[in-house]
Order: C-alpha cells, then sequence, then structure tokens
C-alpha cells in the first residue's frame, strides 16, 4: 500500500460529468484510494463529485466530498479547514481543476478578456490558492508531496488556442518554485499529458463518431493510441509515493513520445 496513512486532497475529482465518465481527476482519486490513502475530493461538479467518493467507500476505501470552487479564496479555504477537521491532516495535494469555459479557442485579438482572466483564475491562480492554504497543513502533518496536473501544451502550442497554454507553462514555472521553496519538507511535480480520453471532451459525437475521432487523434501519436485516465493516475501515484522520493521539480511529459516526434500521421 503506497499510500498506507497519509491523507490526500484531489481537486477537479469529479467523474466526467457526461454520464459520470472518465475524468483525470477522478482516477487519481481512486488510485490513491486504492493504496490506502484517506481521499477528499473536490470539485464544483456536486453530484458527480460525491459520486467519486461514493464509490471509494464502496470499494471499502475512506473518501469524502467537499464542493468548492478553485477560483474562490474561501472556498479553497474551507476546503482544507475540512480536510484538516476530518481527516486530521494532509500529506498530498493533487492539482487538477481546470476550466475549459467559454469561448477560448481564440488568439490573444479575439479572445475576450473575460474568458482569458477566468482561465487563469482558475487553471492557475487555482493551483496557487490551493498551494497557498494546503502547505501549511502539509507541513504540519510533517511534509508530504504535491502533484500539479499541467500540459504539454506548456510546451507545444495550438493555433487560436492562447490561454489554456499561457495557463499550463505558468504551472510549470509554480511547481518549480514550490519545489524549490519548500524542500526537503514538500517535494513538488507536475504531470504533462498529451490527449487524454476523458468523457468531458467527446461533446455530442455520437458511439461511431466518438471512435473515428479517437483513432484520427491516435495516428499522431507514436504509441498508436491515446492515453487512459488510469496512464496518468499511474504516474500521479508515483509522485505522490515515496517511490518517487529524489524527484522534486520535474515536469514530465506523459504523451506516448508524441512531442518529440514529427507532426505526421503515423
Amino acid at each position: 500500500m503506497k499510500m498506507k496513512n497519509k491523507i490526500a486532497l484531489v481537486t477537479g475529482a469529479a467523474l466526467g460529468f457526461k454520464n459520470g465518465g472518465p475524468s483525470i481527476g477522478s482516477a487519481i482519486a481512486f488510485k490513491l484510494a486504492d493504496e490506502g490513502a484517506s481521499v477528499v475530493v473536490v470539485d464544483i461538479l456536486e453530484n458527480m463529485g460525491r459520486k467519486t467518493a461514493e464509490i471509494i467507500r464502496e470499494k471499502g476505501g475512506k473518501a469524502l466530498f467537499v464542493k468548492a470552487d478553485a477560483g474562490n479564496t474561501e472556498e479553497v479555504k474551507q476546503a482544507v479547514e475540512f480536510t484538516k477537521k476530518e481527516f486530521g491532516g494532509l500529506h498530498c495535494l493533487i492539482n487538477c481543476a481546470a476550466s475549459y469555459e467559454g469561448h477560448i479557442a481564440k488568439n490573444v485579438v479575439e479572445i475576450s478578456e473575460d474568458d482569458w482572466q477566468h482561465t487563469i483564475d482558475v487553471n492557475l491562480n487555482g493551483y496557487f490558492r490551493f498551494a497557498k492554504y494546503a502547505i501549511p497543513l502539509i507541513l504540519e502533518s510533517g511534509g508530504g508531496t504535491i502533484v500539479n496536473i499541467s500540459s504539454c501544451a506548456a510546451f507545444k502550442v495550438l493555433m487560436n488556442f492562447s490561454a489554456y497554454p499561457v495557463t499550463k507553462a505558468a504551472i510549470n514555472a509554480l511547481t518549480r518554485t514550490l519545489a524549490v521553496d519548500f524542500a526537503p519538507h514538500i517535494r513538488s511535480n507536475a504531470i504533462c499529458p498529451g490527449f487524454v480520453r476523458i468523457a468531458n471532451s467527446e461533446g455530442e459525437r455520437s458511439p461511431e463518431e466518438l471512435e473515428q475521432w479517437i483513432k484520427g487523434i491516435a495516428r499522431s501519436y507514436p504509441m498508436r493510441r491515446v492515453c487512459s485516465v488510469g496512464e496518468i493516475a499511474n504516474v500521479a501515484l508515483f509522485l505522490a509515493s515515496d517511490e518517487s522520493s529524489y524527484i522534486n521539480g520535474e515536469c514530465l511529459a506523459v504523451d506516448g513520445g508524441r512531442m518529440i516526434s514529427d507532426t505526421h500521421e503515423f
């Protein structure tokens, strides 16, 4: 049990809002719980967030849900206070909450200031807020780990998609500052996935359209397939646990070799 007697807080841990499908945050929560952690499931989506916690408990694990918006400082504080009250401490913070709301598939001229600001306030400032208010509790609990879910978009961007990669590049920088400022008591690392199959990106595609869409994406990856949420959860577990005890300040690409490959279809 790699997380035995550990307490973890996972943001963005609700199941996919489309019929409770796969999400990165919920997969990480399940994995940490399977390895013995008590998990605080944090999300703005109450029904699917509660479902994540219920599934963990049904499997014999320990989990509680707290509704909190990463863009709201008071709700972030309350989530950390809830963790201390219910479990007595905190050893692992997983920042996974992200926003894709608004019309963000635009360049800096076209995007509205409101959409730009909202994306930054959740995707970047949400990570900052949870780190700011969780780190004192982690230190009080004897130290631990932070894992930030970033993206390969921090390194390689798409045209007319400006705000999102800016937040992910900043998350990587935040990860490194945390790694330096709070070592040796807290290790901080980031995971930078490529495309991951999650329910919330499926849109209104039919099952047939969905399979064709996924196959099309897979052709541009050397692994000839797309990543599953479970594969990201495995990396998160590694970075959260003592198995990665001398890894600190890394931003690990988990993209099946996509970034180092040519752009042609395989």
